[in-house]
């Protein structure tokens, strides 16, 4: 069934598939984001599978009228907030593509000087401090980059500024790359990278449904028309609209605060913010004063970069609109004929900015192809042991919406019966295969790669991962110097193990790995991509850039068919727990580094000490060795010469799901309860990028020595729960015999 499976994406399918997604821009909550969903609900039906909508209601904005960004002193010039057509692509101008815009921004017509801010971090406001430069008042201006853009917001707002402008700078994604759009893959100059300024690392979804699900009639906070919820204005509001030229009073924001239990500055934007192309912020960096930038702070613009303030002022006008919009998340099912209610999912977002050729329609394609698959293997005959469950979320770019508020309705049976997820957002933008993931889902990765053949090269995937990996790890790996004198002076080499990229956030993994401890795979292909989020990630850039012959798509498809039919195949469950130990020691490891790091530039006493670092040491030498022993007694159980029974098979694998609900910590980690999660997490300060071992991190950044220790006993608890777990596992499958 695996060789009929494989055989059925190809490249004419994923092409065809791609080119209808992409007909029309399709933001969240239009008619032309349902119309796709209509369209992947009939694809997978005719594929075979039972598919019907999960329909929400959810808090969304859109563009009301007018955004302007204009310089207005030295010299009046108006910024472009669109993207300029290619007479090449069609697709690069359209009527319904919305202009630069912000999901849950909020309105504003301001106007201030400018400072800038590099990637707008916590630490790159602290060096402006360093320089005596202060932004309350001013309009911040920020490159995209480092961390997520919500972030950006955040900490420009808790500092006073009064607007955000975010600019895509040519040296991370422009010409300082590669040739450009129409003639090259990177970013062109009026290139707008559009996004959601929600604060991504305080928790997903549907803000305004913080309490439950966002089902009609759901309990909801008051929201605001303008300004998603009460904002304290200080003057009114012009935006050239009569029915704006009123200010909200700040009692009301008590009031809604003191009712929520919210700090309303702290859940959410309070200022207006807007992304601009790098052509539109050069004339920004030509007339700004002030002290040349501090190293690493200079982009790829041909001119010295400068902080500010002034003496360039802008005006920012933004108008957005809040309202309740039905969004339609496609939920569908291959039922299990032994396991049925253990499920293996599969989940890709639908929704785009504009076209989302690579953002999302390529996950969508592949995954599609996949469903396609395997739904040529259950006409032929195969029945997965295990139901598999297909789901095309819609309102992922605004914050994960669709995945988050689903698996809020469903979490009791999603913790009752979810095994994986293989989630993929962006499948294709190159040919280079990257996987994030649970470490108990990397054998089964290797092995559904070892039967891919990557097309460049005729290897299998597996090899070619593997050896991209070694070399990685070759470069950074720690070793040991022993002394020149002594017996034996080489380094002492440590031996290989490949590693999964840890997860943190920024797709629809989230809900199920860090509040519901479900394990996932994270699957893309990723390759020279610079027009992220622009009217330019389109049909034309994929068939010219991207993937022109589709093969791309086809080998994503077939891995990602493979994952899912031995997942959903297997006897045991394919979860092997080694390769978690060996990740939670090197974290480990990384972590005291960290601590031994800013122990150095501490005056006299360390700035934090790692107190019971010797008994979580400890456990997760205990772990590591239950692991063994679990990973052991499964393949046996696989390998025996008698077939398991039913009742046995049913055991073992409750427990092995169980493993990684046992490292949820209960109440969630520190100041943020949606995560709860003990060994990953997204970072507090990146909204993104992982903190693996997130509690035990974030008391090491904020130097906080009462959180270490409570979150060290925490963590060395929910280490020791999972190896309990893995103990049963291990007893069930070893009973067998």
């Amino acid at each position: 069934m695996e060789a009929l499976a494989v055989t059925v994406p190809n490249p004419d399918s994923a092409r065809a598939i791609l080119r209808r997604l992409t007909e029309e821009p399709h933001e969240a909550g239009t008619e032309a984001g349902y119309e796709t969903a209509v369209f992947v609900r009939d694809q997978l039906r005719e594929a075979g599978w039972n598919a019907e909508f999960a329909e929400y209601e959810v808090l969304l904005n859109e563009p009301d009228g007018l955004t302007s960004v204009t310089i207005v002193r030295p010299d009046r010039i108006e910024l472009k907030v669109i993207e300029d057509p290619n007479p090449l692509d069609k697709d690069s101008a359209s009527p319904n593509a919305w202009p630069a815009f912000h999901g849950y921004g909020v309105s504003g017509d301001v106007t201030g000087q400018i400072v800038y801010a590099n990637y707008g971090t916590a630490a790159d406001f602290k060096a402006l401090e360093g320089l005596g430069i202060d932004v309350a008042g001013k309009i911040v201006l920020a490159r995209y980059g480092a961390i997520f853009r919500g972030l950006k917001v955040l900490n420009a707002q808790r500092r006073g500024a009064i607007g955000v402008l975010i600019y895509s700078d040519p040296i991370d994604d422009g010409y300082a790359r590669g040739a450009i759009y129409p003639n090259g893959p990177f970013r062109p100059p009026s290139a707008i990278q559009r996004g959601s300024v929600q604060f991504l690392s305080l928790g997903p979804g549907d803000p305004s449904t913080p309490h439950g699900p966002s089902v009609k009639g759901a309990d909801r906070l008051p929201f605001d028309r303008y300004f998603g919820f009460p904002l304290a204005g200080k003057a009114p509001m012009s935006l050239d609209n009569p029915s704006m030229n009123y200010s909200v009073l700040p009692h009301l924001v008590d009031a809604w605060e003191e009712e929520n239990g919210f700090d309303r500055n702290e859940y959410f934007a309070a200022i207006p913010s807007l992304p601009i192309s790098y052509e539109a912020a050069q004339p920004i960096f030509e007339a700004l004063a002030g002290p040349e930038v501090p190293e690493g702070w200079q982009g790829g613009l041909p001119l010295a970069y400068h902080v500010g303030p002034g003496p360039v002022e802008v005006r920012l006008a933004v108008r957005t609109k809040y309202s309740l919009k039905t969004i339609h998340n496609v939920i569908a099912t291959l039922t299990g004929e032994f396991e049925p209610d253990c499920w293996v999912m599969v989940g890709n977002h639908r929704d785009a900015w504009t076209y989302g050729a690579v953002d999302p329609g390529s996950g969508t394609a592949a995954t599609l192809e996949a469903c396609r698959a395997l739904g040529e293997a259950y006409k032929a005959g195969w029945r997965p042991r295990r139901t598999l469950v297909y789901a095309s979320w819609d309102a992922e770019e605004y914050g994960l919406v669709g995945s988050t508020e689903w698996a809020d309705e469903h979490r009791d049976e999603l913790d009752a019966k979810a095994l994986m997820m293989l989630n993929v957002d962006s499948a294709v933008s190159g040919p280079n295969l990257d996987v994030d993931g649970v470490p108990s889902l990397r054998d089964l990765m290797l092995s559904a790669a070892a039967d891919v053949v990557e097309p460049s090269t005729g290897r299998s995937l597996r090899d070619v991962w593997l050896e991209e990996q070694r070399s990685d790890w070759a470069k950074s790996v720690r070793l040991t110097l022993p002394d020149l004198d002594a017996d034996d002076p080489e380094p002492v080499l440590p031996p290989f193990s490949s590693r999964l990229n840890p997860l943190g956030s920024g797709s629809d993994y989230t809900a199920f790995v860090d509040n519901l401890g479900i394990p996932a795979l994270n699957v893309d292909f990723g390759g020279r991509y610079g027009v992220y989020h622009s009217i330019y990630d389109n049909f034309y850039w994929m068939e010219k850039f991207g993937d022109p012959s589709f093969v791309g798509h086809t080998t994503a498809a077939r891995l990602y068919t493979l994952i899912l039919l031995r997942a959903a195949s297997a006897e045991v469950a394919p979860l092997t727990f080694t390769p978690y130990g060996e990740a939670i020691e090197d974290e480990l490891n990384r972590l005291r580094e960290r601590v031994a790091r800013k122990s150095l530039v501490a005056d006299d006493e360390p700035l934090i000490a790692f107190h019971g670092l010797v008994e979580l040491s400890r456990v997760i030498r205990d772990f590591q060795t239950q692991a063994a022993k679990l990973d052991e007694a499964t393949a046996a159980l696989v390998a025996g010469e008698v077939p398991p029974d039913e009742g046995t098979l049913s055991r073992v694998n409750h427990a092995l799901m169980r493993v990684e609900r046992a490292f949820l910590i209960e109440g969630g980690l520190p100041g943020r309860p949606f995560f709860r999660h003990a060994i990953y997490a997204p970072g507090l300060t990146t909204g993104y990028a992982s903190w693996p071992l997130p509690g035990v991190r974030q008391a090491i950044e904020d130097s906080h020595q009462d959180m270490m220790n409570e979150q060290t006993s925490i963590l060395i608890d929910r280490i020791e729960a999972a190896s309990a777990v893995m103990a049963e596992a291990e007893q069930a499958a070893r009973n067998a015999d």
